[in-house]
């Protein structure tokens, strides 16, 4: 699933090209991811209205329209934003805009489990209330040990399963808090109460680097692909993942010579180092 490197990286590719651009034609796919509202409204409201910049809420993207209304996009599990051009739609394509300019974006996800909506500046639709639950991101600049350690204390949870709700730490998912645990020397399954105070320290600064790293990097792209920059092509950072991918290998951590394990957390894929994670 894109997280907020992925979506950030996003973000910034289509702020430069899309900010003041007038939408000219709104096409759908013939299977929809869930959208909001309606097609016929959803071209009445967006067509002749022009993009003033693009915004982000975690793994949300956001675009703010001349008509005070927002275009909010989530990229669920498989979800790409893409520039295909004038060439018919494609099998899992399920919106194209087309500027006045010619340029076109398109939302495509094979798994639908993406959302598209567009909102009026009042209650948020049902397909992203998720959006009003969200905490502050571990790259902001109010983001503080302090915060985490309020989450973390007293709950028997495994921290890894903590660190993936949106609430404690937005933004992050899967890849990105099994690498801020590595980096930080945290065992995911560790439970969350447990932390010292010098731990929390440690995690809190770890997902701040390790996202901007991702970012730096411009995303993560696995080899079963899924995530991929606007233009098609691959981010760069899962060359530098120290543990997410890499179950058997040597521990990348300067004097450890563990070997990197994987086991199911709470449902997810989890890869950790038992040398050094303690």
């Amino acid at each position: 699933m894109p997280e907020l490197p992925e979506v950030e990286t996003i973000r910034r590719l289509l702020g430069r090209q899309l900010a003041g651009k007038r939408v000219e034609a709104v096409t759908f796919g013939a299977r929809r991811v869930t959208m909001y509202p309606r097609p016929a409204e959803f071209k009445r409201q967006l067509i002749g209205v022009t993009v003033l910049g693009v915004g982000r809420r975690g793994k949300y993207l956001t675009f703010d329209l001349s008509n005070s209304r927002k275009l909010v996009l989530h990229l669920g599990m498989s979800g790409q934003v893409r520039r295909f051009g004038q060439d018919a739609m494609h099998k899992h394509e399920h919106m194209r805009l087309r500027f006045s300019d010619g340029e076109t974006v398109s939302f495509v996800d094979a798994r639908r489990f993406g959302k598209v909506c567009l909102t009026d500046g009042g209650a948020l639709p049902k397909p992203i209330k998720g959006m009003e639950r969200m905490g502050p991101e571990p790259i902001a600049t109010g983001y503080s040990a302090a915060f985490l350690a309020a989450c973390l204390s007293g709950r028997s949870a495994s921290v890894k399963n903590l660190l993936l709700d949106q609430r404690v730490a937005c933004g992050v998912g899967n890849i990105y808090s099994d690498e801020a645990l590595h980096r930080a020397g945290v065992r995911p399954s560790r439970r969350a109460g447990s932390l010292k105070p010098s731990e929390v320290s440690r995690l809190t600064a770890a997902m701040g680097r390790v996202l901007k790293d991702g970012i730096r990097w411009c995303g993560t792209t696995m080899k079963d692909g899924g995530y991929v920059l606007v233009d098609g092509t691959a981010g760069a950072f899962q060359n530098r993942l120290r543990v997410y991918g890499r179950e058997g290998e040597k521990c990348r951590r300067r004097g450890c010579k563990g070997v990197i394990q994987r086991k199911r957390i709470g449902g997810r894929s989890t890869h950790f180092c038992s040398a050094c994670q303690k």
